[in-house]
């Protein structure tokens, strides 16, 4: 539609927001497409096929994965502490 109203004579004043429009619209394009390819390559079939148990089960698979990362920055934040807090051998406190 953009391309057309570029192109008539009655619309030539306005061809730089028109062209401003294009590339905007391209980038809304481009981000559904990757939208869409992302939820074409999930193992959930769509919202029909989803049970209650399934649906548990996501949420589940999602937690544990957030609950792990947060232990492994919890440890990591320990072992940056400790390594700084802890003296050397050959030190006195």
């Amino acid at each position: 539609m953009l391309c057309l109203l570029e192109r008539l004579l009655g619309f030539a004043d306005l061809k730089s927001e028109i062209s401003n429009l294009k590339s905007v619209c391209e980038g809304i394009s481009r981000q559904l497409h990757g939208w869409a390819n992302s939820l074409q390559n999930t193992e959930i079939k769509g919202p029909r096929y989803l049970t209650d148990k399934s649906r548990r089960t996501v949420v589940a698979i999602r937690d544990r994965r957030e609950f792990l990362e947060e232990l492994r920055r919890s440890r990591e934040h320990s072992e940056e502490h400790h390594q700084t807090t802890t003296p050397r051998k050959n030190e006195r406190r």
